[in-house]
């Protein structure tokens, strides 16, 4: 009686490791007739050859029993691979029995059906072992793609440990400079000195005078920076402001700007309408920053101040050089303030200048302003020299180069003006002011 190959299932799609060395030879015991091949011409022995008992088969055939594969489990293994895997093994052990029994009796039939299951069974596991490798191959990949993955995930967050750092250290930096802002604004704007309810006094005027001469200086650094990187000839700029001045070092040709600028923003102006009075003096001078003012109020005595006196100090042909057009102006003059680094910085010294003259117009008589020639002796009571310094002799006498800022004559009181010196042989004694009314 032949034994029916069992039913196993020979679906494989995927691979979890080699199967090398699962299918090795067996060997099959058979007894010593056996041995010998059936006689064609011999019909009895071809009929028991043929239609062999079953009691000859079972006492010749011996399949020798398979070892168990030993299994290793690939980390990525899944569940479903694993029962592919093991009715492809036992499929392979079944077919390979029938393959021995076909031989026993000798039956071409059994032995060809046989060999094609057996064929198939190893072509499965052969599907499973390159599927494996594939697998295997992509599950390499695919780590060493995790593996980039966490080493850029370990930079990543280094680099943002580094940004909170930063971004901690940034917020520090920017609480001090706000703390140091407070500070110099306070320094700049003292507003306890400005309330209206505070008599008028020279001696307030005196305090306002040496703050607009400090905004005066302040506002020349950057215009003296523009002019040289718009190729400004500075040593002819000057020259044609004081050409008869002999300065004692190369540094104290900026009082040259500081006086043109003092100029234009502290005498009065040709053909203009300005009113001085201290209706918004309180709102100016307490407004934590003067731009702030001129944006709710653009066309206030202050406003227009500040657009009247932009179009002196800052020529057309030196703002277009600086800046490569005359769009500022061209904003100033429509009544507008445009919110530019350097118009700002312009409004904080215009502040001092503005509020100088409304102080020097409040008084009753008004506040005389005046100006020392050049080339006349040097006078402390009226004057006060920039550089400082300066030694009277004999031989040498100090003389009047130009005026920085004027001084001013509030009655009885004189606020002396600030002049740059140079010495000579010789000098005119008497004094020469020039008020300015």
């Amino acid at each position: 009686m032949d034994h029916e190959p069992p039913r196993t299932s020979t679906n494989s799609s995927m691979s979890i490791f080699p199967f090398s060395g699962l299918c090795k030879r067996r060997s099959v015991a058979v007894s010593a007739s056996a041995k010998e091949l059936p006689n064609p011409n011999n019909h009895s022995s071809g009929s028991e050859a043929v239609n062999g008992s079953d009691d000859n088969r079972d006492s010749k055939v011996y399949p020798q029993p398979f070892d168990k594969p030993q299994i290793t489990h690939h980390p990525k293994c899944s569940e479903e691979a694993m029962p592919k895997l093991f009715d492809a093994i036992t499929a392979l052990k079944y077919a390979y029995v029938q393959l021995q029994q076909a031989h026993l009796p000798y039956i071409p039939k059994k032995i060809k059906l046989a060999d094609e299951v057996m064929v198939s069974v190893l072509q499965a596991l052969s599907d499973l072992e390159e599927t494996y490798r594939s697998q295997s191959s992509l599950s390499l990949e695919i780590q060493q793609h995790e593996d980039l993955l966490a080493q850029l995930q370990s930079k990543l967050r280094i680099k943002d440990l580094e940004m909170r750092r930063l971004r901690c250290e940034k917020e520090k930096l920017d609480a001090e400079n706000a703390a140091l802002e407070k500070v110099v604004k306070q320094k700049l704007l003292p507003k306890k000195h400005f309330y209206l309810n505070q008599e008028m006094s020279p001696a307030l005027f005196l305090n306002v005078f040496e703050l607009a001469a400090k905004s005066i200086h302040e506002f020349a650094k950057p215009l003296i920076s523009l002019m040289k990187a718009s190729g400004w000839d500075l040593d002819l700029a000057v020259r044609s402001l004081y050409n008869s001045v002999t300065f004692a070092e190369r540094s104290h040709k900026k009082y040259a700007f500081e006086a043109y600028l003092s100029q234009v923003m502290l005498s009065p102006a040709p053909l203009e309408d300005e009113r001085f009075s201290v209706d918004q003096f309180d709102g100016v001078m307490n407004s934590q920053d003067p731009f702030d003012y001129l944006i709710a109020d653009p066309d206030s005595q202050f406003g227009r101040f500040c657009r009247s006196r932009f179009a002196l100090a800052v020529p057309s042909k030196m703002e277009d050089s600086f800046f490569g057009n005359l769009d500022q102006r061209s904003f100033v003059l429509s009544g507008r303030h445009p919110r530019t680094p350097f118009y700002q910085a312009f409004v904080a010294m215009a502040r001092w200048a503005w509020a100088l003259q409304v102080m020097a117009n409040s008084f009753v008589p008004k506040a005389e302003m005046f100006y020392a020639k050049n080339g006349q002796e040097f006078t402390k009571e009226y004057m006060e020299d920039v550089v400082g310094g300066l030694v009277s002799n004999r031989e040498m006498k100090p003389v009047v180069g130009f005026t920085v800022t004027p001084g001013f004559r509030i009655a009885s009181t004189i606020v002396p003006c600030r002049v740059y010196s140079y010495k000579t042989k010789s000098s005119t004694n008497n004094l020469r002011l020039d008020f300015v009314v």
